[in-house]
């Protein structure tokens, strides 16, 4: 981060919370794309944000902190829901930890004190602390439950809490120390950045049995649905008639997104022993020409099982597949977005991923950890940050149109996605799209394709950043080393 200005961070606190308080300051510091330079002790000269125990020393930023804090988190234990403070800031309900009642700032002439402590509310969303005590006290792994989370209780998934609390350290960073304010901008001038990925669940979809399983299904509920079910049964029918091909299918997403000057990454499966065997594409020989054929210009990922998210040699084994193919998969999504925070980074960091994009819920879209900016996360067991970044998964398809997810229909779904994009261009932050390719289907999926290029539309005209996954890690390691 030479290319940006040194910022001089004084942190007094027990030396077990250091690692834990410098990672937060990174991570928004990155965001406000400036330099953290660290200090320890109780006092020193030129210091321009103070964390730690009180002292009498005016120092430009002060940020609260309560020394119950680091012992807090050497322990396992839930953040008393009493104890959560909340304030509204910028329209919006904002919950604190570890903070004191009342207003956010205390504004003096030479100073201002931020009342609430953004650094520990900070690392307990950036780390998902509340789904990893959940997780050691025995509630299954596997899919995160959306509604264990503090998300679904307080309601405020659709905010980026973090994205928030870095906002308000820009505010006082505005009034004490105007020299550091930076435009944050995405790719040298884009106001904000929109990743675009396709997970690859299947290939070919609609295989002859398939077909006729899902024309009798129709059939039989026909009298329940009956405009429904015909335009299935007909649109099926022609499916048949004209002939599904999914290398055309395939094809034409590819075009179109050429055509659109936009880049977006492939995920796909690498495991051959799926119970459906539609999933098992990667072994059939005819589909790894087409693979090849199509997306060996294109940015891929591995769509990993839900078995290598939790055991290394699974995941090595899948990587291989891919690698024996000719791509070379340095991002990572599983499949059905199994995935256990502490135990899944370890293993992607030992395989050498050098990013993920899973950390998001399937019931709802939104911000998981509460962050819409790329950002490396946190070892527990080790005291530092993981050296994988990740980039959340903010909003994907079947989330949106599932009714056992939220059930929208394509134009409430336009205007929540609207909405999000608006955020992310007020934030100047990150918003992910994923669309799988089954979901440009216009029989089963009518208008949620066109969703997609109307989104990437509205994306540029905000001036947003639409590209892969594998350019956001790009750009985000060209900040944060």
């Amino acid at each position: 981060m030479e290319k940006y200005p040194n910022i001089n961070i004084l942190i007094n606190v027990p030396d077990k919370y250091i690692p834990k308080a410098e990672f937060v300051f990174r991570t928004y510091c990155y965001i406000l794309r400036l330099s953290p330079k660290f200090y320890y002790a109780r006092h020193s000269e030129g210091i321009h944000i103070y964390y730690g125990a009180y002292n009498d020393k005016n120092y430009p930023i002060r940020i609260h902190f309560d020394e119950a804090t680091a012992d807090f988190f050497e322990g396992q234990e839930l953040y008393p829901l009493d104890r959560v403070n909340f304030r509204k800031y910028n329209k919006e309900h904002i919950p604190f930890l570890f903070s004191q009642n009342g207003e956010i700032y205390s504004f003096f002439e030479d100073f201002s004190v931020i009342r609430k402590d953004l650094i520990a509310s900070g690392f307990y969303f950036l780390t998902c602390w509340h789904e990893y005590v959940l997780s050691i006290k025995g509630v299954p792994k596997g899919r995160v439950d959306y509604k264990q989370s503090l998300q679904f209780r307080w309601d405020f998934i659709d905010v980026p809490i973090v994205d928030v609390y870095c906002q308000i350290l820009h505010r006082a960073v505005q009034l004490q120390l105007p020299e550091f304010v930076r435009d944050i901008h995405w790719n040298e001038k884009k106001s904000f950045a929109v990743s675009l990925s396709h997970d690859i669940d299947y290939w070919h979809y609609w295989t002859p049995q398939q077909m006729m399983s899902t024309y009798h299904h129709n059939l039989t509920t026909i009298y329940k649905r009956p405009l429904a079910a015909l335009f299935k049964m007909i649109g099926h029918s022609l499916h048949k008639v004209l002939g599904n091909n999914p290398w055309k299918k395939i094809r034409r997403i590819v075009r179109r997104e050429e055509a659109l000057n936009v880049q977006s990454t492939w995920f796909l499966l690498a495991k051959d022993d799926f119970e459906d065997p539609r999933q098992n594409y990667i072994s059939n020989v005819e589909y790894r020409e087409h693979i090849l054929d199509l997306l060996n210009q294109q940015d891929i990922g591995l769509h990993g099982s839900p078995e290598a998210a939790f055991d290394y040699d699974i995941l090595v084994k899948e990587i291989e597949v891919l690698k024996k193919l000719g791509f070379t998969p340095n991002g990572f999504r599983t499949h059905y977005l199994h995935f256990d925070y502490q135990r899944s980074f370890s293993i992607l960091e030992q395989a050498g991923i050098k990013y993920d994009s899973t950390l998001g819920y399937w019931e709802h879209i939104g911000f998981r950890a509460g962050i819409s900016f790329p950002f490396y996360p946190f070892n527990l067991k080790e005291n530092r940050p993981f050296r994988v970044l990740e980039i959340p998964l903010i909003v994907m398809d079947t989330t949106l149109l599932s009714h056992k997810a939220m059930n929208l229909n394509f134009i409430s779904a336009y205007y929540r996605l609207s909405a999000m994009l608006n955020k992310s261009a007020g934030y100047q932050s990150h918003v992910s799209l994923l669309w799988h390719n089954t979901t440009f289907d216009i029989v089963d999926f009518p208008f949620w394709g066109a969703l997609y290029w109307r989104m990437i539309r509205s994306a540029r005209r905000r001036n947003g950043w639409i590209t892969s996954l594998s350019q956001i890690y790009d750009e985000w390691v060209n900040i944060s080393y």
